[in-house]
């Protein structure tokens, strides 16, 4: 299939067959033989023979003209603008094809670049302010970096990075539970039809195919194979955020965290993943650090950030300027002395000493203090 048109009707049924030990079969043949006409061409004999699967699984993609619901599928694809890519195909993941367990067909919404250096953002679906604010903060200076935000486009976590890496003018890939043509979150509508725009919605699930709870881990193990690194941000004990951290390091592929408190749940499972040796995330530096082969585009960074501050630009924003002028290099300042100095609400101090912490520009101390660090600003 490298470099040969694919006949979509046999795609579209294969696509709707390909689960379990069929799609086990399906990886086989199509790796001995290389293309659909080809393995259509083998005898049940022949083609059970090479996917060392029973006949059961492999009669449906020997039959493609018997499997219903392909006129349906076509119908779905033409209206939403989806197109299916299949595992030999140039624009399959390179990535994602080195799995133990790769999906033998993608359906996919948007524009799908093999070239994408990309970088997996998970998280809790019910995240603190902080939480979203730190997801929000590295991946838009991932995305201004040139870097490709995956996630989950769930509520909380995934839905922050993926509206911060829009913002930031950059790229992202929402992988869903559902079908591409299903929107869920429903409150997610508008994003969809914006990460299309600028990146791409992707799954290996039919069109048309509703959330279920048991699709959610099998959309995981597509996040952590799309990727060389998931980054987890406030994950619970248990979680589906670290079952996509799991897989990441079944495949080889590095885990990093972000620290949270200590003395909630909400955290738990991402600082279980740092005691078990995640790499830790203070900055978007110990991302782009850990990324291979990752030339810096010199958008973002925290040299050119403060570069900007220092010249008055608007990196960090107004809020996180402000906050920044009221800290002390020496004399600690709690969350009252800094809200009587900068005028700023609770809710938009504490986003900004987040966006502060994660730059290296603030350090928190112990009494629920902070102040500048030394040398920064």
């Amino acid at each position: 299939m490298v470099g040969e048109p694919i006949d979509i009707r046999i795609a579209a049924a294969w696509a709707l067959v390909c689960r379990g030990r069929t799609a086990r079969a399906a990886r086989r043949l199509l790796l001995e033989k290389g293309a659909l006409d080809a393995i259509l061409s083998l005898t049940p004999a022949e083609a059970t023979e090479i996917a060392r699967e029973p006949i059961e699984s492999v009669r449906p993609l020997l039959e493609p003209d018997r499997v219903p619901g392909v006129d349906d599928q076509l119908r779905r694809m033409d209206a939403s603008q989806a197109r299916l890519i299949g595992l030999l195909d140039d624009e399959y993941p390179p990535l994602l094809r080195q799995i133990s367990d790769p999906p033998v067909f993608l359906f996919v919404k948007g524009s799908l670049l093999v070239a994408d250096q990309g970088v997996a953002m998970v998280g809790s679906r019910h995240p603190t302010r902080a939480g979203v604010e730190a997801a929000r903060s590295l991946a838009g200076a991932l995305a201004r970096e040139g870097v490709n935000v995956v996630s989950g486009f769930a509520r909380g976590i995934d839905g922050a990075a993926h509206r911060a890496a829009l913002e930031a003018s950059g790229r992202t890939t929402a992988v869903l539970g559902s079908g591409v043509d299903v929107t869920y979150p429903f409150e997610h509508g508008a994003l969809a039809a914006e990460v299309v725009r600028s990146g791409a919605l992707v799954s290996e699930f039919p069109m048309g195919t509703g959330p279920k709870p048991h699709h959610f881990p099998i959309r995981n193990r597509l996040i952590a194979g799309l990727v060389p690194l998931v980054v987890v941000v406030e994950a619970a004990e248990r979680s589906g955020s670290l079952i996509t951290a799991r897989h990441a390091a079944d495949y080889g592929r590095d885990v990093a965290a972000v620290p949270g408190t200590i003395i909630a749940d909400h955290a738990a499972g991402s600082n279980a993943l740092l005691k078990d040796g995640a790499i830790l995330v203070r900055s978007v530096e110990d991302i782009l650090d850990e990324l291979p082969g990752f030339v810096r585009s010199g958008a973002g960074g925290r040299a050119s950030r403060e570069a900007e501050d220092e010249a008055g630009g608007p990196a960090l924003g107004a809020d996180a300027r402000l906050v920044l002028g009221a800290l002390d290099l020496e004399d600690p300042r709690d969350a009252d002395a800094l809200v009587a100095a900068t005028k700023l609400d609770a809710a938009r101090l504490s986003a900004a000493l987040v966006l502060l912490e994660l730059d290296g520009l603030a350090e928190p101390l112990p009494g629920a203090t902070f102040v500048r660090r030394r040398g920064r600003g």
